[in-house]
C-alpha cells in the first residue's frame, strides 16, 4: 500500500510540533528552576504549574513548601507517581514527609520515612530521610509521641518511638510506654526489646539512662512559621507607620535569627486583619489552616484582638499582642500574651516603687472614673495596702461632669497647718497617684499641679504614661518630685539601639520608628523562646517562664503570668526625664 505525500507531511508536522513543545517545556522548566533556586517561589510555581511532567509536579510541591503552604505542597507532591524515576519519587516522598512534619502529622511522616529507609541504594535523599526519621523520634513531646505511636504502620516505628523517649520521660511513664509496646504485638524476644526491658527493670537502671539520656532537639532544617496579623493602610493614613513599623521589626528579627542559625529557620507570614472582627477571624483561620502557624504576633485593635484571642485558643496557637494593654483581653485564655503591660500592671508597679523604694506609707489617689486609668488606680491601692501603706484618700469621680474642677479633692493635699485643723480629715501625704489617661490627661495634670502650687503643697505626684508626653512648666516642677510609669523607653546612648538603627536603615532604607523597635523586641523574645524549647508545642507554657528579655525599647518578662510585668519608672527633673527603675 502506498502512503500519500500528504500523510508524510502530517506526520512530520506532528513530530516537529512535539519536539518544539518539549524544547519549549524544557526551557520553561529551566527558567522555573532558576527562580526556585533564587527563592522566588511564587514566580517559579507559576511556571511549573503550566508544565505537565512529573518533575514539574515535584518542584511545584517544593516551591509551595518553600512558601509555607504545606497542604498545597502535598497535593502536588502526591501526583509524583511510582512510575516516575526512583530519584524523583523518593524526593517527592521526602518532601511529603517534611510537609507532614511541619503540619504536625508526625505519624504520617515517620511512615513515609520508614519506607524510604528500606531502599537498598542509599542515595543522598535516602540518607537525609534516615536522619530526619531519627530526628523526629527525638523531637516529639509525650503527647505527640502517643499520637505518632497510634498512627505508626510498622512495629519498628513503635519501638523507635518508645526507645527514643527513654531517658527523657520519668520512670513510671517509661514503664507505661514499654507496656504499650508489648501490647502492640512487637516481638519481645529480640535483642532490642530485651535491652529496653533491662533499662526499666528497676528505677536505678533507669536513673542511669536519665543521666545520659535523650534530650529533645529540633530536626535540622526545621521551619518556624510566625504569623504577623496586622491591618493594611494607605500610606497617608496615620496608622500606616504603626503597622509598617511593627511588621518591619518582625521581619528584621526573623532575618537575624536565620543568619544566626544554620539548622533552623523562621519566617514571618503576613495576614491582613483590617479593623473588623470578621477579617481578624479570617486572618487567624488562614494562619492556622494554610501555614500551620507556630505563633501569631498581633493584632493592633481591641475588637480584632478579642476575636483572634478566641480563635487562638480554639486552634491552640499562642498569640502575643505587642501593643494591646487591655485588662480584659486575656482573662482565662492560656494562649494569649500581652507584651505591653496592662493598666493594672502599671498601678501595681508604681505602688511597689512608691512603698519599697521611696519609703512612702501615706498615699492618696485621684482618677477619672470614666477613664482607663481607673484600673491602674484600683491596682495601686490594692498593692500599696498589701505592702503596708495606707491610701487615706481614694477619689474616683466623673471629672468631666464636674468641669474638671479639682478643688474638692486637692484641698486634702494641702500642707497649710491652718487648713489642716479645719478639714478634720487631714493626713500628711507622701504622694498622690494620678493615673490620668486619654485626651484630657494633660489638662488634668496641669490643673492638679496648679492647685498644688497654689496651696504650696510639697506632696509628690505619681502618674501614668501620659505624664511623660507633655511639657510641664518649670514653675510647676520646681521643688516637687514627679514620677510616672512607662512601658517603653529608648536609650539613645545605647550601642544596641544604635546598631539596630543602622541595620534597619540598611535593610529597609528608612529610619526605624518606636513601633519597629516594639515589633523587633516582641519577635525576638518569641524566637528566643522557640530556640530554647525547640518544639513549638511547648510554647504556650514556655513563654510564661522565659527568662527576662532586655529589649531595645522595653523589657519582656511574663513572670509565670500572661502579662508582661516589666514596667519602667521615670522621674521628671529639671534636666528632663530620667529612668529610675528599669526592672522589677
Amino acid at each position: 500500500m502506498r502512503l500519500s505525500r500528504k500523510f508524510f507531511i502530517s506526520i512530520f508536522t506532528l513530530l516537529f510540533l512535539s519536539l518544539a513543545t518539549q524544547q519549549l517545556s524544557a526551557q520553561s522548566f529551566d527558567e522555573g528552576l532558576k527562580l526556585y533556586k533564587q527563592g522566588k517561589y511564587s514566580q517559579a510555581v507559576n511556571i511549573f504549574n503550566q508544565i505537565n511532567s512529573e518533575k514539574a509536579k515535584l518542584f511545584s510541591g517544593k516551591a509551595y513548601f518553600g512558601m509555607g503552604q504545606y497542604l498545597t505542597a502535598k497535593s502536588y507532591l502526591g501526583q509524583v507517581s511510582k512510575q516516575a524515576s526512583t530519584d524523583l519519587y523518593l524526593e517527592a516522598q521526602y518532601t511529603l514527609a517534611l510537609s507532614d512534619f511541619q503540619l504536625g502529622l508526625f505519624g504520617n511522616a515517620l511512615n513515609r520515612l520508614y519506607r524510604m529507609k528500606q531502599q537498598e541504594v542509599k542515595t543522598q535523599v535516602v540518607t537525609d530521610g534516615i536522619q530526619l526519621y531519627k530526628d523526629i523520634t527525638n523531637y516529639l513531646t509525650l503527647n505527640q509521641r502517643k499520637k505518632a505511636f497510634q498512627e505508626a504502620e510498622y512495629p519498628q516505628i513503635k519501638y523507635d518511638l518508645v526507645d527514643a523517649s527513654f531517658g527523657s520521660v520519668p520512670y513510671p511513664v517509661a514503664k507505661t510506654l514499654y507496656s504499650q509496646l508489648v501490647k502492640s504485638k512487637v516481638d519481645t524476644t529480640g535483642e532490642a526489646m530485651q535491652n529496653l526491658s533491662k533499662v526499666i527493670s528497676d528505677s536505678l537502671n533507669y536513673a542511669v539512662k536519665m543521666a545520659y539520656g535523650n534530650q529533645l532537639r529540633a530536626p535540622e532544617g526545621i521551619t518556624y512559621n510566625i504569623g504577623a496579623a496586622l491591618p493594611t493602610y494607605k500610606t497617608d493614613a496615620p496608622e500606616f507607620d504603626v503597622s509598617q513599623g511593627l511588621y518591619f521589626g518582625y521581619v528584621l528579627a526573623a532575618e537575624e535569627f536565620n543568619q544566626q542559625h544554620s539548622d533552623k529557620k523562621a519566617f514571618i507570614r503576613y495576614e491582613n486583619t483590617g479593623a473588623k472582627m470578621d477579617s481578624a477571624g479570617y486572618a487567624m483561620t488562614n494562619l492556622a489552616w494554610n501555614y500551620n502557624a507556630d505563633a501569631v504576633l498581633g493584632p493592633l485593635f481591641s475588637e480584632p484582638a478579642q476575636r483572634m484571642a478566641d480563635l487562638a485558643e480554639q486552634y491552640q496557637i499562642p498569640m502575643i499582642a505587642p501593643l494591646a494593654n487591655s485588662d480584659t483581653l486575656n482573662i482565662d485564655n492560656p494562649y494569649v500574651y500581652q507584651a505591653n503591660p496592662t493598666f493594672t500592671s502599671h498601678g501595681r508597679r508604681m505602688a511597689e516603687y512608691a512603698v519599697n523604694k521611696l519609703n512612702m506609707d501615706t498615699l492618696a489617689v485621684l482618677v477619672d472614673s470614666k477613664s482607663l486609668g481607673k484600673a491602674s488606680a484600683y491596682a495601686f491601692r490594692d498593692r500599696a495596702e498589701k505592702l503596708g501603706a495606707k491610701v487615706v484618700h481614694f477619689f474616683s469621680d466623673n471629672l468631666e461632669s464636674k468641669g474638671y474642677e479639682l478643688t474638692d479633692y486637692t484641698k486634702y493635699f494641702t500642707s497649710d497647718s491652718a487648713k489642716i485643723d479645719s478639714l478634720g480629715n487631714y493626713h500628711h501625704l507622701d504622694a498622690v497617684y494620678a493615673p490620668f489617661t486619654g485626651q484630657p490627661a494633660s489638662t488634668l495634670a496641669e490643673l492638679l499641679l496648679v492647685e498644688l502650687k497654689a496651696m504650696d503643697s510639697k506632696v509628690s505626684v505619681l502618674g501614668s504614661q501620659e505624664w511623660g508626653n507633655f511639657e510641664i512648666p518649670e514653675t510647676q516642677k520646681a521643688g516637687r518630685n514627679i514620677y510616672f510609669s512607662e512601658s517603653y523607653y529608648i536609650d539613645k546612648k545605647s550601642p544596641k539601639v544604635k546598631q539596630f538603627k543602622e541595620r534597619f536603615k540598611r535593610r529597609f532604607e528608612m529610619e526605624p520608628n518606636r513601633f519597629a523597635m516594639i515589633g523587633y523586641d516582641a519577635a525576638s523574645f518569641l524566637l528566643k523562646t522557640l530556640d530554647r524549647i525547640n518544639n513549638s508545642a511547648l510554647l504556650k507554657d514556655a513563654l510564661r517562664n522565659q527568662p527576662k528579655y532586655e529589649g531595645l525599647i522595653g523589657n519582656i518578662n511574663f513572670g509565670g503570668t500572661h502579662i508582661n510585668r516589666e514596667v519602667k519608672i521615670f522621674k521628671i527633673t529639671g534636666e528632663g526625664i530620667q529612668p529610675v527603675l528599669s526592672q522589677q
